[in-house]
């Protein structure tokens, strides 16, 4: 069932690019846009909205901007009182102006606010009065921060504006601004000293030079104690910065936290994965919004920083097909105020203006949780959707008030059809087990959804599949005799049913070309003859030991007798059989026999099987025959994100698997091989983002990789030759 979602829409005169809510009140929406420099008579204006009103959006009051500047591009609310607020935007000045070499690309203005209905923890203020004669709006002042935006006329506007959540109006709101078409773009956080901008008003605390390359989004986060932490990406790599809370602290340089795998291949550029916006959801957590090459899909990504600024991706989530290009991303916290428990509401706009609304939880102890779908709003706009934002959700005060409202937080979206669409979701008080604070916290439930039912549905069938499960087993195993008849299926099925099943398996193929133990025995073979007795019957035995004064000998440097010697002590322990022959193959033979392919990693592979059951769109599983010569020495170093990886030994020599979690542990090496006695393991699993590389002890290793979910590229990080994770 889909949740029950209130909308309201309102059509203004201008097309619209920016949009903010009051921080400390989610019943007014600032809103704005523009014709920008053009005789098309299209003004360009910010517009203060009134969205009390689940049904309802009323205009409050709104400020005409000059015609030949731009149109407003970024805008945000950067404080508020009971009476009024401030807010900055991005507007290109005249191009008169820009051509005497001064582009004012940063404006504030005071509005002023009408008697407030109710805060944002739902007390009320007041009774409901028409509104009142308010004090006009006022510019307050202008400045040009980016350096590009100082000199001779050119392309630069703001692209990107971004504050800091707050709580009070006593949290200083921290804001970054980034810059676009310029000839060096640049991010700049900065924090206001007074409503007024202008050069010597702005207290800039970071100015980062990018270069050509431009800052796709940028966000700021309030690290208790500490001060806050500015991120950006670019297409293809996220950076990360922190800034002291005290004055004339050093700041280093920004870290680059992580960047995509294509980037560093020889994937052509238009063929890779670009970000398109982050936030954070804690101090070590960021939410990436990714679009696949081609338009053919979007996803989200976890990204968790490390204490050194080292990042990499724990989750990764696939959009609803419906989203072939994202456009934006926006999210709400949901907490209370004496808890570290909270949601995420999680909004992404898409290239046909629908939104996808989902959630995410987070506990101290478990982490993130993974992703759950809220609803899809489709079409929610006739044009393109160029700005969607939550209202800043601020929770009832502890002990909660008697009669504070149902909790709602609002989602308002804007687009070049000049329409206001606000959406509002009703929150529920939550009824996990770890919330045991005072205050309540109140989250996002789908209508229809309980969690004790759907945990209580959820155990219900995995009994029963198991209990089918083993029902199944039990029958198998009592047609094929091999455990008494308990249930008595035998007698129940039909001959041409029962008979198959009952049957031995018997199989008439000869031994394979390929000696899965052998090679052990043969390639490392300095302490066989120790393990081997002696052979009866006629004939001498040729030993080929490992003392210091022989040479070790290749199975094709052996003389016949020695040949001879060695295949009776091999039969008499079962790692020879007749149909063998005398000759080993070698990698090559096997390369073609199976029909491998050179693999990045180094060494040779071929699927051999893509489960055809599926979920979202990718197979459960994959397999692969996997070959490593000795001449490859060792595989770089690559991870699989998402997957758990499962080797298996085929035939050859041990091969050597040297693993590591890059957090300067040292690195542990595992033996993949036959002799389970002797330290090798016929099997060894990895797990999801566990770095591996391998190498083969021997001529040349085959062996077989299994993973689950399938394998798949975009998943897959592979390092340059000579890397090496920390602690090797």
């Amino acid at each position: 069932m889909s949740p029950h979602i209130t909308q309201s829409r309102k059509q203004l005169g201008y097309p619209l690019y920016a949009a903010d809510f009051d921080p400390l009140n989610p019943d007014f929406l600032l809103v704005g846009g523009g014709g920008g420099s053009s005789a098309t008579g299209v003004p360009n204006k910010i517009s203060l909205l009134d969205v009390s009103r689940s049904h309802e959006t009323a205009e409050i009051t709104d400020i005409e901007l000059a015609k030949d500047e731009d149109s407003v591009t970024t805008l945000a609310v950067v404080s508020s009182s009971e009476t009024s607020l401030t807010a900055i935007a991005g507007i290109n000045s005249s191009v008169a102006e820009q051509d005497s070499g001064k582009n004012d690309h940063l404006r504030s203005f005071r509005i002023s606010l009408p008697a407030r209905k109710r805060k944002a923890d739902g007390t009320q203020v007041g009774d409901e009065k028409a509104l009142a004669l308010l004090p006009p709006p006022n510019a307050l002042g202008k400045t040009a921060l980016f350096t590009s935006a100082r000199g001779p006329r050119n392309e630069t506007y703001q692209r990107v504006l971004r504050s800091a959540p707050i709580q009070s109006a006593n949290e200083p709101r921290l804001t970054a601004i980034a810059s676009g078409l310029a000839p060096e773009n640049e991010v700049i956080a900065f924090q206001p000293v007074s409503n007024t901008l202008t050069s010597s008003t702005v207290d800039e605390i970071s100015r980062i030079n990018l270069g050509k390359t431009e800052a796709a989004d940028v966000d700021v986060i309030a690290v208790k104690g500490v001060g806050h932490v500015l991120a950006y990406c670019t297409d293809d790599s996220v950076y990360v910065q922190r800034l002291p809370g005290t004055r004339d602290s050093k700041i280093d340089p920004p870290v680059r936290t992580y960047q995509s795998p294509s980037a560093t291949d020889s994937t052509a550029p238009k063929q890779r994965p670009k970000f398109r916006a982050l936030r954070f959801l804690t101090p070590e957590h960021v939410l990436l919004l990714q679009n696949r090459p081609g338009r053919t899909g979007a996803s989200l990504l976890i990204l968790k920083i490390g204490s050194t600024g080292n990042g990499h991706v724990t989750f990764i989530k696939h959009l609803n097909k419906a989203i072939k290009l994202a456009t934006g991303l926006d999210t709400a916290i949901l907490r209370s105020p004496s808890s570290q428990h909270f949601q995420a509401v999680i909004s992404v706009a898409s290239q046909d203006s629908s939104i996808d609304l989902l959630t995410i939880d987070y506990t101290p102890s478990a982490g993130l949780s993974a992703f759950r779908h809220y609803a899809l709003l489709r079409h929610v706009h006739s044009g393109p959707l160029t700005r969607l934002v939550f209202s800043n959700f601020i929770p009832p005060s502890s002990p909660e008030p008697k009669h504070t409202s149902r909790q709602r937080i609002k989602l308002a979206s804007v687009g070049l059809d000049k329409v206001v669409v606000v959406h509002t979701l009703t929150l529920r008080r939550s009824t996990s087990a770890s919330t045991s604070d005072q205050a309540p916290r109140f989250v996002l439930v789908p209508s229809g959804g309980n969690d004790v039912l759907q945990t209580t549905i959820s155990a219900f069938t995995a009994i029963m599949v198991l209990l089918l499960a083993a029902l199944l087993t039990q029958a198998f195993y009592e047609i094929r005799g091999t455990v008494p008849p308990r249930l008595g299926v035998a007698h129940y099925l039909p001959a041409n049913i029962r008979d198959p099943i009952g049957q031995p398996v018997i199989t008439s193929a000869t031994a394979p070309d390929i000696p899965a133990a052998l090679s052990t025995a043969i390639e490392v073979i300095q302490d066989a003859p120790s393990r081997i007795p002696p052979a009866k019957g006629e004939g001498e035995s040729a030993r080929v030991g490992a003392g210091p004064e022989t040479k070790l000998k290749r199975w094709d440097e052996l003389s016949a007798k020695e040949k001879r010697g060695w295949k009776e002590k091999l039969k008499s322990t079962g790692f020879w059989v007749e149909q063998q022959g005398d000759k080993m193959p070698t990698a090559q033979e096997i390369i073609k026999k199976l029909n491998l392919s050179p693999h990045p990693e180094k060494g040779f592979y071929i699927q051999t099987f893509l489960d055809p059951a599926k979920v979202n769109g990718r197979s459960y599983s994959t397999a692969i025959y996997y070959l490593l010569e000795r001449g490859n020495g060792q595989s770089n170093w690559h991870r699989i994100f998402d997957g758990t990886e499962i080797w298996h030994y085929y035939a050859g020599a041990p091969i050597r698997l040297s693993l590591s979690w890059n957090d300067g542990a040292p690195v542990r090496n595992k033996l993949l091989g036959p002799d389970v006695l002797n330290g090798q393991e016929p099997q060894i699993i990895l797990q999801q983002n566990e770095w591996q590389s391998a190498e083969s002890l021997g001529d040349w290793t085959l062996a077989g990789c299994t993973v689950t979910p399938a394998f798949d590229f975009d998943k897959f990080e592979i390092k340059e030759p000579g890397w090496q994770p920390k602690g090797a």
